[in-house]
Parts: C-alpha cells; structure tokens; sequence
C-alpha cells in the first residue's frame, strides 16, 4: 500500500494524497512526501504501536501527513528527517483520547 491508496483501517478509509491535493508539489517532492509517510506508518506498525490500533490509526495518520506537508512546505528536504520529525511531532501532539 501507498500513501495514495486507501487504506481500510478498520472505521473508515484515510486517502492521504488529497490532504497536499490543493497544494502543487512537483512529482520528486511528492514522492518525498510519500515515502516519508509510509516510513513512518511502517516504523508504527513494525513495533506493535497502540497507535496504529483502528479507534486511533486515522487520526494518527492524518497528524504523521500534515506535519510531513507542512515541513517539505517549510523546504525539509530530506525524508528520513521528514519522518523522524513527524513522529517527534506525534509523540509531542498525540492524537486526542
């Protein structure tokens, strides 16, 4: 699966390309974007996460992709720091109960 791709999550279908949708990123950003995404997805799911349980996976999703965005925006370039820096941010910015 791909960040383009829904995914069934259990409660709903999260597509993640249609958050950057309104914005133009060029097709190398874009997959940036992606990757960084699905690093950070996997590395949840490869260490059993409580986050990836369906009641909190699509909104943990959806924080991971807007702080991915909004740093390749801000011109973070790197996608091993784009996805290190989105799971800061969702360590510090846990989804809501």
């Amino acid at each position: 699966m791909t960040v383009g791709d829904a995914a069934d999550l259990g409660d709903g279908v999260m597509p993640i390309v249609p958050l950057f949708a309104k914005d133009a990123f060029d097709s190398a950003k874009t997959r940036l974007i992606c990757d960084a995404f699905d690093g950070a997805w996997g590395l949840l799911q490869g260490v059993d996460s409580e986050l990836v349980i369906p009641a909190k996976a699509t909104a943990v999703r959806e924080i991971l992709a807007k702080r991915i965005i909004d740093m390749a925006q801000r011109g973070m370039v790197d996608m091993i720091e784009l996805r290190d820096d989105a799971l800061r941010h969702l360590r510090d910015h846990p989804p809501a109960r």
